[in-house]
This record gives C-alpha cells, sequence and structure tokens, in this order.
C-alpha cells in the first residue's frame, strides 16, 4: 500500500503523526505500508533527510516496518508564489515516484491520496491509475472549502481546486473522512455515495502519554500546541490574555509555528502581555513531556462555518491522552466530543471575552476538579481513538478493494504478523 501526503512526519519531527502511527498498526496486522512524502520541515523550511535542494533523489527509510519514502519538494521561506510551486513540485515528484521505488512497493495493490493539498491528491489519483491499482481518497482539509476558511476568496484558485476536488470525489474507488461532517456534507454538497465513505478520525498513541500528578502551582498554565496562522484565529488568544492582565497567576503557553507568529508575538509585546509565552515546536515524542507542564489545553480556531463539521484535530486528542481539562471555543464535532467527555469548557468562536472567563473558570476549579476532568478526557480518547482502534477501522475498510487471495491472507494474518499484502 501507499500512502501518499505531502506532510506526514516521523515521530522525531514536529507535526502530525497520524500516517506513521496507523501504519505502524497496520503494518502489525499484515500490510505493507510505504508513506511517500516531502522532507521539508514546515517548521525550519529546511530538508531534513538531504544535504539541499540540488539533491533531487528520493531517500527510503524505515521506522518500526513502516518505509518512508522522501521525495524532493521545491524549498521556500514564505508563504508567496513559491509556496504553490512547493505544492505543485510535491505532486510531480509523485508523477515520477514509481521507478524510485523498492520493487515490494513499486506495484501496490492500493494507492491513498490524502488531501492536506490537492494537488498532491490528484497526483496519487493519477499514479494509481498508471500502476492499476485502486484509489482511496483521504479527505483530511476540504477543498476548496478550506481556501475561504483560512480568509481566502473565490477566485481563480477556488474554481481550480473545486474542479479537481469534484473529480476526485467522482472517480475515487473509496473516500476516508476524519471528521463526520465531512462525510454529511460529501453525500448532501457533493453527491457522493454513503456506502463509498468511512469515517476514520484522528487519533492518538494514549500509551506515549502519562497523566502526572499536578500540584497546585503559583500559575495555572494553559497550553496551545499547533500552527500559528489565519486559520487558527489565535489573535482571540492575546486579547483573553490582555483581559485577564489582572491575573498574575494565569498563564498561557503558545508551542508551534506558522506565518502569524512573529506577528503575534510583536503584538503581545506591543500590548505588554507578559503572562503569554512562545515556544518554537518540538518533535511529536517531546509533546507529552510538554503537557505534563501544563494544567489545561486551548483549543482555538478562526470563526468559520467549514469548522464545525470539517476538522478533526489531533492537539484534542493528545491533550485528552494527557489528562488536560480542555477550553475549547471550535463548535460543533470539535465542541460535541468535548461535552461528550465532559472534559472541558465550550465558549463561542472568536469572543475574547467569553475565553478569558472560561480560562478563569478552569483556573478557579483547583487542582482535584481540574484532574477529575482531565481522567474523563483520558477515558474517551482511550474507548474511541486509539491508533489500534483506528488502524482496524481503516484496515477492515481497504480490505474490499484488494485483490482477493490478498485479502485472504491478510484475514488469516489479522493478528501480528508482518506478512506483505500490500
Amino acid at each position: 500500500m501507499l500512502w501518499i501526503n505531502q506532510f506526514a512526519v516521523a515521530p522525531a519531527a514536529g507535526g502530525g503523526t497520524r500516517h506513521f502511527e496507523i501504519g505502524r498498526e497496520l503494518v502489525r496486522l499484515g500490510w505493507d505500508v510505504t508513506i511517500v512524502a516531502s522532507d521539508l520541515n514546515l517548521q525550519t523550511r529546511s530538508f531534513d533527510k538531504r544535504t539541499g535542494a540540488d539533491d533531487r533523489t528520493p531517500i527510503l527509510e524505515e521506522i518500526d516496518g513502516v518505509r518512508f519514502c522522501w521525495v524532493w519538494t521545491a524549498p521556500y521561506r514564505v508563504n508567496n508564489w513559491r509556496r504553490a510551486w512547493n505544492w505543485v513540485s510535491f505532486a510531480r515528484s509523485v508523477a515520477k515516484l514509481s521507478r524510485h521505488l523498492p520493487a515490494s512497493a513499486r506495484s501496490p495493490d492500493l494507492v491513498i491520496g490524502s488531501s492536506p493539498q490537492l494537488l498532491a491528491a490528484h497526483a496519487s489519483f493519477k499514479l494509481s491509475k498508471r500502476v492499476g491499482a485502486p484509489f482511496v481518497f483521504e479527505v483530511r482539509d476540504l477543498w476548496p472549502e478550506s481556501l475561504i476558511a483560512a480568509g481566502g476568496k473565490r477566485g481563480i484558485a477556488y474554481r481550480v481546486f473545486d474542479t479537481i476536488a469534484r473529480a476526485l470525489y467522482r472517480s475515487a474507488d473509496g473516500i476516508v473522512v476524519l471528521a463526520k461532517g465531512s462525510a454529511d456534507y460529501l453525500i448532501r454538497e457533493r453527491g457522493v455515495d454513503p456506502e463509498r465513505i468511512r469515517f476514520v478520525p484522528n487519533g492518538v498513541d494514549v500509551d506515549a502519554f502519562s497523566v502526572p500528578a499536578r500540584p497546585k502551582r503559583p500559575s495555572t498554565t494553559f497550553v496551545y500546541t499547533g500552527a500559528h496562522g489565519p486559520a487558527n484565529g489565535l489573535d482571540v488568544v492575546l486579547d483573553a490574555a490582555q483581559l485577564l492582565s489582572h491575573r498574575s497567576d494565569i498563564r498561557i503557553l503558545l508551542v508551534g509555528s506558522g506565518p502569524d507568529k512573529e506577528r503575534l508575538r510583536a503584538n503581545a509585546e506591543a500590548r505588554a502581555l507578559g503572562s503569554v509565552e512562545f515556544r518554537d515546536p518540538v518533535p511529536k515524542q517531546q509533546i507529552p513531556a510538554l503537557l505534563a507542564e501544563a494544567d489545561a489545553g486551548l483549543m482555538i480556531l478562526r470563526p468559520s462555518k467549514l469548522f464545525e463539521y470539517g476538522v478533526s484535530p489531533n492537539k484534542l486528542f493528545d491533550y485528552m491522552a494527557a489528562g488536560l481539562p480542555i477550553v475549547c471555543n471550535v463548535p460543533g464535532e470539535v465542541a460535541d466530543m468535548v461535552a461528550e467527555a465532559d472534559a472541558g469548557v465550550q465558549v463561542a468562536p472568536g469572543d475574547a471575552a467569553e475565553l478569558a472567563r472560561a480560562i478563569e473558570e478552569i483556573a478557579d476549579a483547583g487542582v482535584e476538579r481540574r484532574a477529575l476532568m482531565g481522567i474523563r478526557a483520558r477515558e474517551w480518547v482511550s474507548q474511541e481513538n486509539t491508533r489500534p482502534v483506528l488502524a482496524t477501522r481503516l484496515g477492515s475498510y481497504l480490505m474490499a478493494f484488494l485483490p482477493e487471495d490478498r485479502a485472504l491472507r491478510s484475514t488469516r494474518n489479522s493478528s501480528h504478523s508482518y506478512e506483505t499484502i500490500g
């Protein structure tokens, strides 16, 4: 199986490790998994695996049984036209991919194309046709709707992405969505047959997180981990911090990177928001230790209709696995998960006053009440969103697309076999 996502990362890097963690579980179930990704680090904007931009050779690496194929993409520093060229260059690298793969992956039985960026998914579809394999479209971000959610307009790019998305929805053999609301949207607005869709959300490796005893400390720390970009709407956090400037016992930690980070940092300094600390992103392996420093998690996005139904945020599940209560300003499906777990406080998106009141409520709740919310959060995510559960769900869906002899072999080796079937 080839699983193609430009932004997939190994656990030693910063970012979402969904593909590696589910891929590792699929390997334990008998699959042969190759993840195709770029080694251009989104945080540092430098290459992690190759010596520089002139080295365009695909690089193979195996981690815990999961094979990575790191392909070249054009480097860029800021989000201008070079970022678009970076996306195009990844699609071009995918188009040339098959001749660089090892024999066991050169003729895959299945290709999954993921849509953090749609050109990569389209290139994955074309590759599947070339090698004669079924194609499954993994809808992580809805396009072109994500352009509007990030503050874009309905221009030429919107129309191009709309045309590509419609073609992929129509042509894919199967569709995997990360949010239940995305499935409803595709059925209602795009006319996709519900029988072709399978819900496999984001999740977490619960065993990687411990829940330390969090004693009463001089200040209550609220942590946000993730991108600092237009879609994240972190200005509201600074506005809430200013409203809380009289509370010396409340601290806000913003960890990550993105195009808005330096502007946000300058804004915080101009307002003398001493309670707000910015930190660089950390590898996924260090996230558990980071969250152990905190007392609560911030689940923040800008106001957008899309975010009511079309997101499955990794950070939410990380907070839950770490036993953190959550302050959430994302309505709809994300809010429902927090409420179902009884794990935090929900506020309206974009409302700094409500966010400040919720932060105060959690800070004033005390150590024991916060611990109870954290326990409920961890119990909920342990039942619903662990990687083995998600891998089993995905594997059972993908089995229908395999040749019959391969599917039968997988059924017989569904425990901890490493027999190659993809």
